[in-house]
């Protein structure tokens, strides 16, 4: 009769302090033995409020709202008999990945990290929207070259849509196996890609628009002068031939 008489919302608040943010999972630990008690998605009912919820008032809780990043509350105590209000600041905004230009078969990952911080939160596909909590993002776009973006703001119940160029493609053809690497030249300074794989005679690889070369040697040619060297362009959705004899 006491947990039936026991209710309890959680307002997730947002950057004003007011409970609007909702849909997202929530777990509740007991603090004591830290065993998983409940698992609820947020929902606001019907009148605009976050929906009642009937816990054990015997426990005391760790709460953790499975936001990105997670936000954790502990020692939540609830009285019993009595409606329990659990505030928990959860600001949030979203963040859209996109690709500007044709279509492409191709879409990166990105990882995304807090400002300043090593610790990865999540792999965010393009093409999707996210949310986050308020605060600054350090994003590395898995491109071939990478694109880092740092300080990337979200701000409250706003979308920060970010774009990149659509990759184009560099097919790859050789006569033999053999070694050799692709990099950027912008004719000042030449930056390390990707590296070919040496087991294969055909290979697809995505690059982002710009200037690139080749480096090449079949593995039976034992003269380093026999190098060969490639260099072309990348443009948007377009399929770039190359041929190494």
């Amino acid at each position: 009769e006491a947990i039936m008489q026991t209710t309890v919302q959680v307002d997730l608040l947002d950057i004003l302090k007011k409970p609007t943010e909702t849909d997202v999972n929530m777990t509740f630990y007991d603090s004591e033995t830290k065993k998983i008690k409940y698992n609820y998605l947020h929902t606001i009912n019907h009148r605009g409020n976050p929906d009642t919820l009937v816990l054990d008032p015997s426990v005391t809780y760790n709460l953790i709202v499975h936001t990105i990043p997670p936000v954790e509350k502990n020692n939540i105590s609830i009285t019993k008999g009595k409606h329990n209000v659990i505030p928990v600041d959860a600001p949030q905004g979203y963040l859209k990945l996109d690709l500007d230009g044709p279509l492409s078969k191709y879409y990166p990952t990105t990882v995304v990290r807090k400002a300043g911080e090593m610790k990865t939160l999540n792999v965010h596909e393009f093409g999707k929207t996210e949310k986050y909590i308020v605060g600054k993002y350090d994003l590395e776009i898995l491109t071939l070259p990478r694109i880092k973006l740092n300080a990337v703001e979200i701000k409250q119940s706003t979308t920060n849509s970010i774009k990149i160029p659509t990759s184009g493609v560099a097919y790859i053809a050789k006569i033999g196996n053999g070694y050799g690497s692709i990099y950027q030249d912008d004719g000042k300074q030449v930056i390390w890609v990707c590296n070919l794989n040496a087991a294969l005679q055909t290979e697809i690889i995505y690059l982002q628009p710009g200037d690139y070369k080749m480096e090449f040697r079949f593995e039976n040619t034992k003269e380093t002068v026999k190098t060969i060297e490639r260099k072309f362009a990348i443009s948007s959705g377009i399929t770039t031939n190359l041929k190494l004899n």
